[in-house]
Order: structure tokens, then sequence, then C-alpha cells
């Protein structure tokens, strides 16, 4: 019994271990650092592997900058963490803990597994949408985005209101994937947490959210998701695009909506605070900005912005206008730069490239 209760214990001091590495690594970009030097100056670059394009270098800045340093360092971490994970599993496996039940904990195994239960269930065929950093994820691999290391951990939904679809359990399927409910009452949700990975949530258009329409959610879909602001500008302009390792294709909104979207989010969505919030609005604009250059590569994606900026009411032109005007006031190398800030204005004013 004694050797038994020693076990259990050091089964689950490395397994808290083992998420603790996990959700490390999720936020270090993979690649290789390159030291290059031009002119006289080093330049810091990230070589890494984009399916279906090659390798590339991606900038990230001029070498001895205190900013540029911290980045590097972080990246340099990787190999030092892949060695702890190694280690980790194979104590973990000592103690008789089976590969089965820690090799489905990095994101891009979850986030196919996600992708692909509510596919089953028809939810992409009825309003579920990908929104949020990983929407911007797949616009990298499916459109060519150009690539942005720095990302969150959440796993962000979107859904169509008034719902119409079939009846699914969605708090099931979370729960069978290892998630646990969360109940927020500081904003009236649940969400769905899995330790070293990260958290589901499911949003819904405040102005479409009546409490009649959120109790048929819960009996419907056995969801309790968070009503925020601004959510139809994408929910309006929905695409679809196939995904590897996910057999029905998934739905997005469509770039120039997810960038006017960044635009008035970053500094007036829910849950932000410009004093505290500076690294998240950062990354909304940077995320912006990038999408914005591969929206003045196509005369197709410039006219749908001309259809999403048309659509946007007084109040929700004032705020995209007044958050692109904003923006300047993040610029912090190397993740938003004055370049990022030109490519947002040059969208807007509909020049090309």
């Amino acid at each position: 019994m004694v050797i038994q209760a020693i076990l259990k214990e050091s089964r689950a001091t490395y397994q808290a271990q083992y998420h603790q590495a996990i959700a490390r690594l999720i936020h270090i970009p993979k690649g290789t650092l390159r030291l290059q030097t031009r002119k006289g100056k080093r330049y810091w670059y990230l070589r890494r592997f984009m399916p279906a394009q090659g390798y590339e270098d991606l900038y990230l800045g001029l070498a001895g900058n205190r900013d540029v340093e911290q980045l590097v360092a972080f990246i340099a971490e990787r190999k030092q963490r892949l060695h702890e994970l190694k280690a980790i599993k194979e104590a973990l496996r000592q103690l008789g803990v089976r590969k089965m039940e820690f090799q489905e904990k990095g994101y891009h195994q979850m986030f196919t597994a996600l992708l692909e239960a509510f596919g089953k269930v028809g939810l992409w065929d009825e309003g579920l949408m990908l929104i949020g950093s990983w929407c911007f994820n797949v616009y990298t691999q499916a459109f060519g985005v150009e690539y942005y290391p720095l990302r969150t951990m959440d796993f962000d939904f979107g859904l169509r209101i008034p719902y119409r679809g079939d009846k699914a359990d969605i708090n099931e399927i979370l729960t069978n994937l290892g998630f646990s409910a969360r109940i927020d009452m500081a904003y009236d949700k649940v969400d769905y947490v899995l330790p070293g990975v990260g958290m589901v949530e499911v949003f819904i258009d405040r102005d479409k959210a009546s409490d009649q329409q959120i109790k048929a959610l819960k009996r419907d879909l056995s969801i309790r998701p968070a009503a925020v602001s601004y959510l139809q500008l994408l929910v309006d302009y929905p695409v679809n695009v196939k995904i590897h390792g996910v057999h029905k294709s998934i739905t997005l909104p469509a770039m120039p909506a997810f960038f006017v979207h960044r635009l008035i989010t970053a500094s007036f969505g829910e849950y932000r605070d410009a004093a505290l919030d500076r690294g998240k609005i950062r990354k909304d604009y940077k995320q912006a900005a990038l999408v914005a250059k591969k929206i003045l590569e196509s005369s197709d994606l410039r006219g749908k912005l001309a259809l999403v900026i048309d659509g946007l009411n007084p109040d929700q032109r004032a705020k995209m206008i007044a958050g692109a005007a904003a923006a300047k006031e993040f610029v912090k190398a190397p993740d938003l730069s004055e370049e990022d800030i030109l490519w947002i204005q040059k969208a807007l004013s509909g020049k090309r490239r």
C-alpha cells in the first residue's frame, strides 16, 4: 500500500511536469535560428519549413536589441524543453503510464481532434466557425499568409445565432477529449480547460443572444457560450477550407472580415485593457497587418474588404478607423513594426502592393 501510494504520487508529479513542459513548448516557435550579417550589422532570422512552400526565413530583428534577444533566447529554449520532455516521458513509462495516456496532449493533435469531433456531429454545416488566433494559423497554412510565431493557447469558436441545426452534446464531446468544464460566474459562461494544452471557448454575438436563444443552446448543444460584441462581423462572411488531418471542411471567417474585426476588437473588444493587455493587442494588430498584405495581393479580396466595410454601421466604422489609428501606439519590435502599420493603412485605403 505504501509503495502504491508513492508510485501514485510520483506519477502525478511527472504528469504535472509533462503538462507544464507541453504548455511551454506550444508557445515556442519551431525552426532554426540564423544570424546573418548585412552591411556590417547582424540580424536574427528564424528558418522554418512551410507546407507546400518550402523553407522560409522569418525576420526577427537586429541582433543586440533587447526585445529581439529576448525572443531569440525564448526560441532557443525549445531544444532544452524537448530534452526535458523526453526524460519526463521515459520516467512516466517506467512508472507504468501507457504511451497513449500522454501522446495526444500536444496542440496539433488536440486541434485536429476538436475539429474532427465537431465535424462528425455536423456543426461546421450548422453555423460553427473557428475564430481567434488559431484561425489566423489556418490562414498561414491554407492561404499563404505570412507566418507569425506568437499566439494564444485558446481554441476559440463562434456560433451563428439563431442555431437551427441538429442537437449535439458539445459538453460530452469536450469532456471525452479530456477537457474539464469551468464556470466563469463573472461573465456568465462555461469554459473547457485541459491543463498543458489550453482552453476551449464558444462565443455568440451579444446583439443576437437573447435569453431565449441562450436557453435553446443549453438545451440543444449543452453549452453556455460567452456573449461578445461584433462577432456577427465574422459570422456573416464564412469561408470553407479543408485542412490536413480533418475529413470535413471547416468554417472560418473570410480574411477581410477577420481584418476589420481585429481592428475593432483590438481596442474595443471585451476582455481587453490597453494597460494590462498590450501584448494581446499588439498580437491582434500584427495579425491584421499580415492579413492586410495578403488581401492587397488579390482583387477579389480587396473587393470583399470593400463589401465588409460598406456593411458596417456608423459606430462600427468609427471604431474601425479609431482602432487602425491606435495601432501605432503599440509599435514594438519585433512584434509590431512601422511597416505593419503601413500595411493596415494601405488595406483600408484600397491601395495595392
